[in-house]
């Protein structure tokens, strides 16, 4: 074995909410993924480190442990603590981004997920450190005494002990949910899918946002429907360009994320959002809201959704993957009486009963006992000042023509430059570098004269962000110094 460095230069910041041992495992997976431990590189051991850092044997256990569980590191009885064999994120571009469609591109995001030693600023996902496995465990031993229940099949528009805790949920954000009207969904996905198919038919016509969710322009593209993109300023949809579309077309329904939307992480705007209303009523236009990330506010509590606004042209939906943990694959609808027969009807025909009933019913009690709520309390300051690390090192290290949003919630930021980089470049040069990003391609229906990219902050810790800033930032100087012109920069929403 090489022992090329055995001493990471490791700083702890008490003032932080971030664990230590967190800001320990995340320096060392930042000095993995740079080089500076290349495999074989032996670490210190457990005790040795404690004392360097002033911290407990324990502390640097749960890091080495964490390290260890992802591959990273191995430890052997006798010999030592050493870091895993090498994986070069230089290879990632024989395997992934070959395709920019949306499909192809979904696949990636979870294709890196398996890559040793790449920063993922890919994945609008929560970090899986920090879910609630420990309480969410006690609500599933909890049902024990009801196991000849809970393994059977539910009903097919849900669990009614979970339509219950949801309608409560809604009713906190001012909306008016009875239990009765609520569908549980295998995820949020599942939701947009089942809604898509009972409101179109092939060759049907429906407005998006422009960019919008990449997972939603791939039930577009699987449903041969037709897209009519809508530009979004600063305070939301255009809507001289969306009465323009109504007026011409007869779109089906209009696919919108007015809470901390994806992938731009901006909110409406309390007067857009009526005047956006106002816009479904007249022309009898049905809105199908998206409001996966509405918990996920940084700044204020997030607007009323839009359904609050006017019951019968607005079709929501949510899920708990980004709020809670995406393993439970659990969504939900809320539709006026008129649709949810038709959604029962997809729904029964695909699905005999949706998610298990066993993670219905725990998610239930998970919620009804103030888990979640409690959950929220501990993780959105540390997605905030995670929001807060990016946006910092977007703004010391990224070159003036890069523009960004400020993201209000959720997890993703969207940035904008000249057209430096031919279709897929950035996205490949990235990789080479060790950063996963989503190339905005994916995001958009019409050619533009920018590239753009998500980077998501929610999966990474603020360590492995700001290295991996610091890895895209010469990616764009470098580009820029071999253009002789330089196009303007679009507004930035």
């Amino acid at each position: 074995m090489l022992e090329p460095k055995s001493r990471p230069d490791l700083k702890l910041n008490r003032r932080r909410t971030q664990a230590l041992y967190r800001q320990i495992a995340e320096q060392i997976k930042s000095r993995i993924a740079s080089g500076e431990l290349p495999g074989g590189t032996r670490l210190p051991p457990i005790r040795t480190l404690a004392a360097e850092l002033g911290v407990t044997r324990l502390t640097v256990q749960n890091a080495y442990r964490e390290l260890q569980a992802e591959g990273l590191i191995e430890a052997t009885v006798g010999r030592g603590t050493f870091v895993g064999p090498e994986t070069h994120p230089s290879l990632l571009h024989l395997h992934l981004g070959e395709r920019l469609t949306p499909m192809g591109v979904l696949h990636d995001v979870h294709k890196v997920q398996q890559v040793r030693g790449v920063r993922n600023l890919a994945l609008a996902s929560p970090d899986p450190h920090l879910f609630p496995t420990e309480e969410f465990w006690a609500s599933l031993e909890a049902l024990h005494p009801q196991g000849s229940e809970v393994f059977q099949y539910g009903p097919v528009i849900g669990d009614p002990h979970l339509r219950l805790a949801i309608s409560g949920l809604l009713a906190q954000r001012g909306l008016e949910a009875p239990a009765e009207e609520v569908l549980i969904t295998v995820g949020g996905l599942q939701g947009l899918a089942l809604t898509a198919r009972v409101l179109c038919q092939p060759g049907d016509e429906v407005v998006i946002e422009q960019p919008t969710y990449l997972g939603f322009l791939n039930i577009l593209h699987t449903l041969k429907l037709r897209p009519l993109p809508v530009p979004l300023d600063e305070q939301g949809p255009s809507l001289r360009h969306l009465e323009a579309l109504l007026k011409k077309h007869r779109p089906r329904f209009y696919y919108t994320l007015p809470n901390f939307h994806n992938p731009t992480g901006m909110c409406f705007a309390p007067e857009r959002r009526q005047a956006l209303v106002d816009l479904a009523i007249r022309y009898g236009l049905t809105l199908v809201e998206d409001d996966t990330y509405a918990h996920l506010a940084y700044d204020m509590p997030p607007p009323p959704p839009l359904r609050a606004l006017d019951r019968s042209h607005v079709l929501y939906l949510s899920s708990f993957s980004k709020v809670l943990m995406p393993g439970l694959r659990i969504g939900f609808v809320l539709a006026p009486s008129k649709l949810l027969e038709g959604l029962l009807a997809l729904h029964s025909a695909s699905d005999i009963c949706g998610p298990p009933l066993l993670l219905q019913r725990a998610t239930a009690r998970f919620i009804q006992q103030g888990g979640l709520e409690r959950h929220l309390r501990r993780v959105v300051p540390i997605y905030r000042e995670r929001r807060d690390t990016l946006l910092d090192a977007l703004r010391a290290q990224m070159p003036r023509s890069v523009r960004w949003t400020r993201p209000k919630g959720g997890f993703s930021c969207w940035l904008s430059l000249p057209a430096y980089f031919p279709p897929g470049a950035l996205y490949q040069a990235a990789l080479q570098r060790g950063v996963a990003i989503t190339p905005g391609e994916a995001f958009l229906t019409q050619t533009q004269d920018h590239t753009h990219m998500r980077l998501c902050f929610g999966y990474q810790g603020s360590e492995a962000l700001r290295e991996g800033v610091a890895q895209l930032a010469p990616l764009m100087r470098e580009q820029a110094a071999r253009l002789t012109h330089i196009p303007p920069i679009a507004e930035v929403l």
